[in-house]
C-alpha cells in the first residue's frame, strides 16, 4: 500500500514573537508576562462593536515552513515550546468569525437578549455570571480579518492566517483589571501599570525542556545571546544551557532553508 506525503497544516510547536533579543533573554528569566492586547470586534454590527483591551499571551500554531510571513509581521525573535505543554496549560485556540456568520449573529442576539433584560450596572450574581461568560468569549473571538493596533497604527490583516492560540489569565484580584478601554489602554500611564500589576501576579510559566526553538535574527546575535542566557545562572546550569543552544535558528535560516 503506498502512502501518500502530505504537508502538515499545523505545527507540534506553539511559537511567540516578539521584537527584540532583550524580550526573549526576559521570557527565559522570567517567563512569559501577559500584556494588555487591544481587540476590535468587527465581525458585530452597529452600536455592538467594541474594543477593549484584555491580558494575554499569544501564539501561532504555524510550521517552521509557514513562519516567514509572520516573524516579519509580529517581530524577528522568538520562543517555540511544545504543544504538549500548551495543552497542559490549557492554552485556548481563538474562534475566528465574521459580520453575518452564524458565531458572530449567535453573539448580537446574546447581547441584545442581555441588554433588554438586565441592567448593565447590576451586581445581582446571575448577572454578573453571565457578563462574565460571555467576556470570556469575546476574550478568544476575532474578527476573519481586519484592523491590527500595532507600534500606535492601524493596519489590515488577515487574522485567520496567523491560526492563534492564547493564554488568558483568569483573574481573582480585585486590584487587578480584566480589561481596559480604547482609553485606558491609550493612557500609557495606565497601560504601564495594568501590565506591572498583572505580570507580577500572573504569568505563564515554562521549563527548559518545553522548548523546542530558539529564533533570533541573525546569526552574529548567537554568541552574545549564550552570554545572556548564561548570566541567568539561578535558572540555567551548563548542561541546560547546552540544550538550548542546539535548539536556536535564526530569521534567515526559516527565510531560506525552509
Amino acid at each position: 500500500m503506498s502512502h501518500k506525503s502530505y504537508e502538515n497544516l499545523s505545527s507540534n510547536t506553539f511559537f511567540h514573537f516578539t521584537n527584540s533579543k532583550e524580550n526573549l533573554v526576559s521570557i527565559l528569566q522570567r517567563t512569559f508576562e501577559p500584556r494588555y492586547c487591544l481587540e476590535r470586534t468587527d465581525y458585530l454590527t452597529g452600536d455592538m462593536k467594541m474594543e477593549m483591551a484584555y491580558p494575554m499571551v499569544c501564539f501561532c500554531d504555524i510550521p517552521l515552513s509557514k513562519l516567514k510571513r509572520h516573524i516579519g509581521t509580529y517581530g524577528n525573535y522568538g520562543i517555540g515550546l511544545a504543544k504538549n505543554w500548551g495543552f497542559k496549560k490549557n492554552l485556548s485556540p481563538v474562534i475566528y468569525t465574521k459580520q453575518k456568520a452564524r458565531t458572530a449573529s449567535n453573539y448580537e442576539k446574546l447581547i441584545k437578549w442581555y441588554r433588554q433584560n438586565f441592567d448593565e450596572g447590576s451586581k445581582n450574581s446571575k448577572e454578573k455570571k453571565f457578563r462574565q461568560l460571555f467576556s470570556d468569549f469575546l476574550m478568544f473571538t476575532k474578527p476573519y480579518s481586519g484592523k491590527m493596533f500595532k507600534n500606535g497604527k492601524n493596519q489590515f490583516t488577515r487574522f485567520y492566517d496567523e491560526r492563534e492560540w492564547r493564554w488568558v489569565p483568569r483573574i481573582t484580584n480585585k486590584d487587578i483589571w480584566t480589561h481596559l478601554g480604547k482609553e485606558q489602554f491609550l493612557n500609557k500611564e495606565i497601560k504601564d501599570k495594568a501590565d506591572l500589576m498583572v505580570s507580577e501576579l500572573y504569568r505563564l510559566h515554562f521549563q527548559p525542556k518545553d522548548i523546542n526553538y530558539l529564533i533570533l535574527n541573525t546569526e552574529e546575535e548567537i554568541d552574545d545571546f549564550i552570554q545572556s542566557i548564561e548570566q541567568i545562572k539561578e535558572k540555567f546550569n551548563k548542561r541546560t544551557i547546552k540544550k538550548l543552544t542546539s535548539r536556536i535558528i535564526t530569521r534567515q535560516q526559516i527565510i531560506s532553508d525552509f
